[in-house]
C-alpha cells in the first residue's frame, strides 16, 4: 500500500487497525520512501523594469533552483515585446540580472524566467529591419555588428543607373563589357562646305562611345563638288571636351594626305597643307579617338 508517497507491504497477516501502530509493531514494511519536493528554475515577477543593459533586480519566488553565476533570460509577458539576460545573483526573493544583451525596448510589466547558454564569442547581430536585396555590410571594426549596406545587387547590363547603390552581378558586367565591344554605330551626317555647296555628297561615320572615349571613321564621298571649296565641315553626334585633330587620307583619286580638327562637335577636313582637299570624285577617310563631355 502507498501512503504521503512512500510505499509499505505487509508482514504480517493483520486485520486492518491504526497503520501507524501496525507499522510500529513491524507488520509493514517499508519498500520505498517519499521524495522531498527539489527546487525548480522557471519563476516570474510583476517587477516593472526597462528591457536594456546593466544590473536589473526582480522580485521573484522564493526557493526557485537558480545559482549565482547562472545565465538566466527575463522575457517581458506584458507592456512590451522583448527580453533581456544576463548572469544572475539570486537571494530570497530577489533575483538581480546583470544585463548585457537585449532584444526589443521599453518597460515591462510582467516577466518569465528561463536559463539560457552563456553567448559565443562570434555572436552576430544585426538591424532590426533592412530593405530587401540589399547587401549587409559589417557597422564599425569587431566583426560581430552587421549593417544594411544600401547597396542592392543589380542585374542591369546597361549600368543605366550609374548608381554608388548598386553593386553588378558577374553576368551584368559581361553583358555591358560584351555590348561596349560589340557593332559600331553608323550615322550619315550632313556635309557642307567652308565655302560654296556639294551638288552631291555623302558621309558615313562610324563611332564606338565607350564611356568617355569615342573611337570613330568618317568616309567623305564627293560625287560632285559643285561650288564647294575650302574645308569639308560635318558635325560629330557627341561632344569632345577639348580640340582634338588628326589625320587622313584622299582614297579615291589623287592620295593626298589630309588633316582634320574640331571646333567644337564640328569636324573641320583640309589637305595636308591646309588648303582644300575638295574636287568631284574624290573620297576622304579619316579616323580618330576623342574625349568627349
Amino acid at each position: 500500500m502507498t501512503i504521503g508517497g512512500s510505499s509499505y507491504m505487509c508482514l504480517v497477516a493483520h486485520t486492518s487497525g491504526t497503520f501507524g501502530t501496525d507499522l510500529a509493531a513491524g507488520k509493514w514494511g517499508l519498500v520505498s520512501q517519499a521524495g522531498t519536493n527539489a527546487p525548480t528554475y522557471g519563476g516570474t515577477s510583476t517587477t516593472s523594469l526597462a528591457i536594456g543593459t546593466g544590473s536589473k533586480i526582480f522580485t521573484t519566488q522564493a526557493g526557485l533552483a537558480y545559482q549565482n553565476g547562472a545565465r538566466v533570460r527575463a522575457t517581458a509577458t506584458a507592456g512590451v515585446t522583448g527580453w533581456l539576460e544576463g548572469v544572475v545573483t539570486y537571494s530570497g526573493t530577489t533575483l538581480t540580472i546583470t544585463s548585457d544583451k537585449t532584444s526589443g525596448s521599453g518597460t515591462g510589466t510582467s516577466w518569465n524566467f528561463n536559463v539560457v547558454g552563456e553567448p559565443g564569442t562570434g555572436d552576430v547581430s544585426g538591424p532590426a529591419s533592412s530593405t530587401s536585396g540589399n547587401i549587409a555590410t559589417f557597422a564599425g571594426t569587431t566583426g560581430k555588428v552587421v549593417q544594411d549596406g544600401t547597396a542592392a545587387i543589380s542585374t542591369d547590363g546597361t549600368f543605366a543607373a550609374n548608381s554608388d547603390a548598386k553593386v553588378p552581378t558577374e553576368k551584368s558586367v559581361k553583358t555591358y563589357v560584351d555590348t561596349a565591344g560589340g557593332a559600331w554605330t553608323v550615322t550619315s551626317p550632313t556635309v557642307t562646305a567652308s565655302s560654296g555647296s556639294f551638288t552631291t555628297v555623302s558621309c558615313q561615320l562610324r563611332y564606338k562611345l565607350i564611356g568617355k572615349t569615342a573611337v570613330f571613321t568618317a568616309t567623305v564621298t564627293m560625287t560632285n563638288a559643285g561650288t564647294a571649296s575650302g574645308n569639308i565641315l560635318f558635325n560629330l553626334p557627341f561632344t569632345p571636351t577639348v580640340a582634338h585633330a588628326g589625320g587622313g587620307k584622299e582614297i579615291l583619286a589623287v592620295g593626298y594626305q589630309c588633316n582634320w580638327q574640331t571646333s567644337s562637335a564640328q569636324v573641320i577636313i583640309a589637305k595636308y597643307d591646309n588648303t582644300s582637299i575638295i574636287a568631284s570624285g574624290r573620297g576622304v577617310v579619316i579616323t580618330g579617338t576623342i574625349e568627349t563631355a
